[in-house]
Order: C-alpha cells, then structure tokens, then sequence
C-alpha cells in the first residue's frame, strides 16, 4: 500500500518518503525470511545502530541508509526516531501466533512510528492510533496464520481520520479492510475501495 501514499505526496517530499518506506519494507523482509529469532535480532540490531549513526553524521554507502541520511539532514527527523521502527518489526521475531501483546507493541512502534514520521516530512501531523490501524491491517493482509490474522482484526480500532492526504488516503483503506473476514482480508484492496478511499 505504500504507493498508494507516494503517488499522492507533494513531488518534493517524494524522495524522503521513498526512501523511509523502503527502510520500513528492508525492515519487514527480515522477519518475513527468518526462521532463528536470534538471527533476526542480529539483523534488526544493525539496523538499529546504523540508524543512530545518522545522529552522528555517519552515511553507509548501504542506499537505503544513504538515503536515510538526507531526510535526517532534511527533515524534522532524526536516527532515534528511525530507529524505533525497528523495536516494532522486533515484536515479531518470534514464532507465530502471535499474542495481543506483541500485536500492539508493533502496531505501535511501526504503524504510529512510520506514520509520524511521514508526517513530519510533509510538515503535518497525525493522530495517535492512525498509524497503529494501518499496521494491523496490512500486517493481517500479509499474514500466513490464520489466528494471528483474527487477532490482528479484533485488535483494530477505527480511530478520527486526519493527517496528510496519503496518510488520510492509507487509513481509510484499512478501515474499509478491517470488516472483511479472516480470510477475505487477504484479498487486494478492491478498486472501489481504492477509489472511495482516494475521494473522499
């Protein structure tokens, strides 16, 4: 769905959203494809302090870190606040199902974090809770266990709806998500869910 929200940001705030949204995805890929917790955490870990050593100055040659760099320097953001994007992807190292616990610090630290930060870099702001939604819904859409998928919805909370237009445009697709069923839910946004989100 990340996209949905770069197709409909300001060109000039472009750049920036790339390059948080594909940290966030880095991010995800790692605990997709990891079968050893300890691994993952080793993996989230680098992650961890490369964002830190934005703070610093520090700028890996890594691009997505590269990229990083330049919204710190930017933007009304900095390493720490990256970093705790990953304490979220973190709450799912270990093995699914997944308890309400784990669901929520995610939902938190990634889905708030990420949408806090978008948010800064269009210059607006966002309602706690906004960011949390989206994030047990896209997790529900992508996720193999079916338990943990019907937590994921019971746990979603319709929250007021403000912010920026791709923050607004991302929420109320989950929103419309969010009464399908367990199943259904992984199902592609419908076109008339994705033209109804876009206009209204």
């Amino acid at each position: 769905m990340q996209q949905i929200a770069l197709a409909y940001a300001p060109s000039r705030h472009r750049a920036a959203l790339t390059a948080l949204w594909d940290y966030d995805v880095a991010l995800g890929r790692i605990v997709a494809t990891t079968t050893e917790p300890m691994i993952g955490q080793m993996r989230l870990t680098w992650w961890y302090d490369r964002m830190i050593g934005l703070d610093a100055g520090e700028a890996p040659a890594e691009p997505v870190i590269a990229a990083l760099h330049d919204v710190v320097r930017l933007y009304d953001v900095t390493g720490a606040m990256l970093a705790g994007l990953v304490e979220g992807w973190e709450a799912l190292l270990e093995p699914m199902p997944f308890g309400d616990d784990a669901l929520r610090a995610f939902a938190a630290k990634r889905g708030d974090g990420l949408f806090d930060l978008s948010a800064r870099i269009l210059g607006s702001d966002v309602s706690v809770g906004t960011g949390a939604g989206w994030a047990l819904i896209d997790f529900a859409m992508h996720c193999s266990d079916r338990m943990t998928r019907a937590r994921a919805l019971a746990l979603f909370e319709p929250v007021r709806i403000n912010g920026p237009r791709p923050l607004r445009i991302l929420a109320r697709i989950a929103k419309a998500k969010s009464s399908q069923s367990t199943d259904q839910i992984m199902m592609p946004v419908s076109r008339w869910t994705m033209l109804r989100s876009v206009l209204s």
